[in-house]
């Protein structure tokens, strides 16, 4: 009884081997690897060091070669302007010869105030105070100030602003305020003279054409409109506010707020909406209030 126990001993221990190397038939030792699986395995692993190197290429960039394409693309760029520049040349070069050559200008402030003047004594503008000011700029923007302080109406002061276009050098306003003085208008501006640059011609505008007066508009808005009169409107992208003109004094309002005796009802870009003395009323660009 003994050896026939042994016996099949034996045989379960055989049998458990046998099914062992079957189940690891699959994975030999490297040693015991063939050639074919050899190649397969290398192949493999040479494919996925190329992917991955690839890959490490193409985020880090280690030959700069994406720099070096932008580089390329850049100087494509600035070739192809400097070729439409160069075959606008010879159009600009017949358009300068066209040109009839600037006479250079060199001015002084004494000058200046002379010419000035004389603008404004033909505009029929009073003046009150014409100095220099400090001069500004480098080079081509170099400028001279001057300070004007003149009393007239509004179309004497479109008159000086269109004999500044007739003169040998740009005269410009850098700053201008207006504002009503009784009958008529009290102008300060501060000029700019460059000597290096020349007067801005304007515009022919037809003869029946005409700049509207803006300070002429409360009178003929007639005796109805209890002194209200819209004289602005400020506004951004977040709220808009009037300049108002109210027998109070000039004011500024938004839509709801309390002035005096009335109330501004609605603000918009080019109407205002006012209750005042038991009448609404809209004031607008054209009139005072109606």
């Amino acid at each position: 009884m003994n050896a026939m126990a042994e016996v099949a001993q034996n045989r379960g221990r055989a049998a458990a081997r046998a099914r062992h190397r079957v189940a690891w038939r699959g994975w030999l030792p490297l040693h015991a690897w063939g050639t074919r699986r050899r190649l397969a395995v290398a192949l493999a692993i040479a494919v996925l060091a190329g992917v991955l190197l690839s890959g490490a290429c193409i985020v880090w960039d280690p030959l700069r070669v994406r720099a070096e394409r932008v580089s390329l693309a850049d100087a494509q760029m600035r070739r192809d302007h400097a070729q439409q520049a160069l075959a606008r040349l010879p159009a600009l070069r017949e358009a300068a010869a066209r040109t009839p050559a600037r006479a250079s200008y060199v001015g002084n402030s004494a000058e200046d105030i002379r010419r000035i003047s004389q603008l404004a004594a033909q505009s029929g503008l009073v003046l009150h105070m014409l100095e220099p000011g400090a001069p500004g700029g480098a080079k081509g923007e170099a400028f001279r100030s001057i300070k004007l302080v003149a009393q007239g109406s509004f179309a004497q002061l479109l008159e000086l602003l269109e004999g500044f276009a007739r003169e040998p050098a740009l005269t410009a306003p850098d700053e201008l305020a207006i504002r009503r003085a009784g009958a008529g208008l009290s102008i300060t501006a501060a000029l700019r003279v460059y000597d290096a640059l020349p007067a801005v011609r304007l515009a022919s505008a037809p003869a029946e054409a005409s700049a509207p007066d803006p300070f002429a508009r409360t009178a003929a808005a007639g005796p109805g409109n209890d002194g209200w009169r819209l004289a602005g409107i400020l506004q951004d992208r977040q709220r808009i506010v009037a300049l108002l003109e109210t027998p109070e004094g000039v004011v500024t309002a938004q839509a709801g707020q309390a002035i005096g005796n009335g109330v501004v009802e609605q603000v918009g870009p080019a109407r205002v909406v006012v209750f005042a003395s038991g009448a609404r009323r809209a004031l607008n660009w054209a009139e005072g209030a109606k």
